[in-house]
């Protein structure tokens, strides 16, 4: 008869396994990102489809309530210029995720503050982002590399919001 052996089964689960160190996924996030620029109007369609589906959102920047579908948000003017302000933002922040990535944290918190943007419409357009890139670059993409855009803009999510919560709250009169 064979010895069973008596060392403890570890208890992590199969997806704690998985989870890579956050310098694993900004590295492989830089990589794609190349890929992920290349998306037609990606600035614009992400924000069109956080307007479209938190339509809560319009009336801080100023957006008619007539656009009523995400192709009418995706064509409106009015997108423009946010789109391009948190594109670039996010533009940055992978850019130097790698080597400066608390230091630009801070950075776009403070410039999101002095915007007036919420915090909690942070983790929105992160979720946006992963969106687009997941039906745009649906086969330009693996699933592994899906899964490192989400991890990663939840950490920009997450730590965008820390750095927000050390701000006084700005009064709403």
């Amino acid at each position: 008869m064979g010895c069973i052996s008596s060392n403890p089964t570890p208890t992590t689960t199969q997806s704690n396994l998985n989870v890579p160190s956050f310098a694993v996924v900004a590295q492989q996030v830089k990589q794609t990102w190349p890929d992920v620029k290349k998306i037609d109007r990606l600035a614009a369609k992400t924000f069109a489809y956080l307007l479209y589906k938190y339509p809560e959102f319009r009336g801080f920047y100023h957006i008619p309530e007539a656009y009523k579908t995400e192709a009418e948000l995706l064509n409106a003017n009015e997108i423009k210029q946010p789109s391009g302000n948190f594109f670039s933002l996010y533009s940055d922040i992978v850019e130097n995720s790698d080597t400066r990535f608390d230091e630009v944290i801070r950075e776009k918190a403070v410039e999101l503050y002095g915007l007036g943007v919420r915090s909690f419409q942070i983790k929105y357009y992160g979720e946006s982002l992963v969106h687009v890139i997941k039906h745009d670059l649906k086969d330009g993409l693996n699933v592994e590399e899906k899964q490192v855009w989400q991890l990663f803009t939840k950490q920009v999510s997450d730590r965008l919001l820390s750095e927000m919560a050390k701000f006084p709250r700005k009064s709403i009169v």
